[in-house]
């Protein structure tokens, strides 16, 4: 009997135990429910008012920097660029002001001033040696004084030497035994001297076959500066050299005298009906001699015959055509 009431009791603990255990449990998912539905919600409205907050942020940064830009553009707009500025006119800009310095492509040009005879002669033209490069043109002055500085850029350099003397380039053609000899300049080197000491070329031209106006210059000694002068004159010998072995010569009124010239039909260039200008082109280069005597004073038929040109065969034909003229 006693047995029985224990395990009545027993049972009855066991299930009280078990309602409160129920009943607890039941409250903590009712308690856990809110508390996670709570959370869930703050997280939400959390969540609003940040989005908020950065969507506010923006569109301010958005305001102020739509201002601070439109501020700028305005600055921008109101300010005149200086190269376009009316009232900078005599502002620089700084790539004209940069100093021209010798570069390895500079031409370096050296002359020679003559004083004595004014001739100017390039001596030579150079690169600049290497001490030369970034040299400006103050500093070229000032290394150079000996010569004076005509021109200088970063394409040439000009230097040039003024000499207190006579250039050393002039030549003397004159007779030398039968033939013509070319001389370097002896003038200066006194009167007791050695012409075959500066001698230079002998040219095969015999002094007694050319007229005797040329063989008289030829004795005396014709000067003549620089190679091309040389040249030409050596060249014109020749030709009247050849022009003088034909023989012919042509009595012809020129410019209101007489003239005396090589046989200038022989010329490709001329024909009977030349004008006048034209003919007196090649005239120039025929000319032997001019004799000074006016043609308007002598008889219409001598007068229209020295228009036409008078061929002679020979100089001595010549000179006692002459004789007859001027007398």
């Amino acid at each position: 009997m006693r047995s029985k009431k224990i395990l009545v009791i027993a049972s009855v603990i066991c299930i009280i135990a078990i309602s409160i255990i129920a009943v607890n449990r039941f409250y903590g998912y009712i308690v856990e429910d809110n508390i996670t539905k709570k959370q869930n919600d703050k997280i939400v409205l959390d969540n609003n008012i940040e989005k908020d907050t950065i969507k506010n942020k923006i569109l301010e940064d958005s305001s102020e920097d739509s201002i601070s830009r439109d501020n700028y553009k305005v600055k921008i707009t109101d300010i005149e660029p200086i190269a376009s500025s009316k009232n900078n006119k005599d502002i620089i800009s700084v790539d004209t002001v940069k100093e021209p310095k010798i570069m390895s492509s500079t031409r370096i040009e050296y002359q020679n001033y003559y004083t004595l005879d004014d001739k100017l002669e390039i001596e030579k033209e150079i690169e600049p040696p290497y001490y030369m490069i970034n040299l400006t043109r103050e500093q070229m002055e000032e290394f150079y004084p000996e010569f004076q500085l005509i021109a200088f850029s970063p394409e040439k350099v000009i230097l040039r030497r003024i000499i207190e003397d006579r250039s050393d380039k002039y030549y003397i053609i004159k007779r030398h035994n039968t033939n013509i000899g070319v001389f370097h300049d002896y003038r200066d080197k006194g009167e007791d001297i050695e012409l075959d000491e500066y001698l230079r070329d002998t040219i095969d031209i015999p002094v007694n076959d050319l007229v005797w106006e040329e063989q008289d210059k030829l004795n005396n000694g014709i000067i003549v500066y620089g190679e091309e002068e040389l040249s030409q004159s050596l060249k014109k010998l020749w030709q009247l050299y050849r022009l003088n072995q034909s023989g012919k010569y042509i009595l012809k009124e020129y410019n209101g005298v007489m003239g005396v010239f090589y046989d200038y039909k022989q010329d490709e260039k001329y024909s009977s009906d030349l004008k006048q200008d034209k003919l007196n082109d090649i005239l120039k280069g025929y000319l032997r001699k001019v004799i000074e005597t006016p043609v308007s004073g002598l008889e219409e038929e001598l007068m229209n015959k020295l228009k036409e040109g008078i061929t002679v065969n020979s100089e001595v034909e010549l000179i006692r055509l002459l004789e007859n003229y001027t007398s």
